[in-house]
């Protein structure tokens, strides 16, 4: 049995983890947003959906950043 795994490739083509990090949290953390005040889970706010976004989405700019600043 093949087990294929998630990857992303990033603009230059290369298999990003990072990228591949990045969309799973944001697909969660959007998720947990659109079902909040729902089933019983508490509200989610603007404030906190952006925050929690910056969070997962920093490691990725991070690691872009200084890709383009050593290259």
């Amino acid at each position: 049995m093949d087990i294929k795994r998630f990857t992303v490739s990033d603009s230059r083509g290369k298999e990003s983890k990072t990228l591949a990090f990045v969309t799973v949290g944001f697909a969660a953390i959007l998720f947990r947003f659109l079902i909040s005040g729902h089933f019983g889970f508490s509200e989610v706010g603007v404030i906190e959906f952006g925050a929690s976004f910056t969070a997962v989405l920093a490691p990725w700019l991070g690691r872009e950043w200084m890709e383009k600043r050593s290259g």
